[in-house]
């Protein structure tokens, strides 16, 4: 209890004590109880001022660190954010760098792995094949592709050879007469015609469609088709997934030798 409270007490108890105080004794009295009463509100505004300014000044603290706090984490994500997004695309790249490079090997080890086109001389044997009506014993040579193991014979007319890639062309001496051969790998028959009938600087509209070989001829199925002017066509047999194309073209004054020596060509294919 500070002086003025004190005071004030006084007086009250001057009030209860002596009710017969003259008017201006107690004008005096209320007076002084007003303004202790005055003064008392004051210093409780005062009071109040200072609470809630220290209670915003706090308040104020708190969300300045908050927005500081928060533009931090902001700002960090815009430095950060870029840099991850670049080393996750950075990232990507690499894994599909690194699996075009392990595709491309694996490419590579199994074309190495894989044994080029080739013909292999296989020796020689006699036959007996119908010359322009007649027999006659004849010399065939025997060769095999790979690495398909392919055999088949030719007649010693056409047993001259040259390979290209994954093609071998057979032709007579005189280059009248010749026949190609090759394979298509993963193939059928019915893929191969239009391939094969593109090649052909002519149109086959005005031949024979393809016509199914002789099933006695070899142990596969096959189509064949012909042209007469010049002499020229195809066969194609289905070995296995692969397609065996035989090609064939001659002038037509070897047609009569020509045309056994394919039969041949055909019933040797194994």
């Amino acid at each position: 209890m500070n002086h003025h409270d004190k005071d004030f007490i006084k007086e009250l108890n001057k009030l209860k004590i002596n009710r017969s105080l003259d008017a201006e004794k107690k004008e005096s009295m209320k007076m002084a109880v007003n303004q202790h009463a005055e003064k008392r509100r004051r210093q409780e505004q005062r009071k109040s001022k200072i609470k809630h300014g220290f209670i915003w000044l706090s308040t104020a603290a708190v969300i300045i660190l908050c927005g500081v706090f928060l533009f931090q984490m902001i700002d960090n994500d815009s430095v950060t954010a870029p840099d991850t997004e670049e080393e996750s695309i950075q990232s990507d790249q690499e894994q599909d760098s690194t699996t075009i490079e392990a595709e491309q090997d694996e490419h590579n080890k199994t074309a190495e792995n894989t044994p080029a086109f080739s013909i292999e001389e296989n020796g020689t044997e006699t036959a007996t094949i119908l010359l322009e009506g007649m027999e006659e014993e004849v010399t065939v040579y025997n060769f095999i592709i790979e690495p398909y193991d392919i055999q088949f014979q030719i007649e010693e007319f056409l047993s001259n050879y040259e390979t290209a890639e994954d093609e071998v062309r057979y032709y007579s001496d005189a280059e009248n007469a010749e026949i190609h051969l090759r394979v298509a790998e993963a193939a059928t028959i019915d893929e191969i015609v239009p391939e094969v009938q593109q090649m052909y600087d002519h149109n086959f509209n005005d031949a024979a469609g393809p016509e199914t070989v002789p099933s006695d001829e070899n142990p596969y199925d096959g189509v064949t088709q012909h042209v007469s002017d010049s002499p020229e066509g195809y066969y194609l047999y289905q070995i296995d997934d692969n397609v065996l194309i035989i090609q064939y073209e001659y002038d037509i004054e070897a047609a009569d030798g020509v045309s056994p020596r394919l039969e041949m060509l055909r019933k040797s294919i194994q």
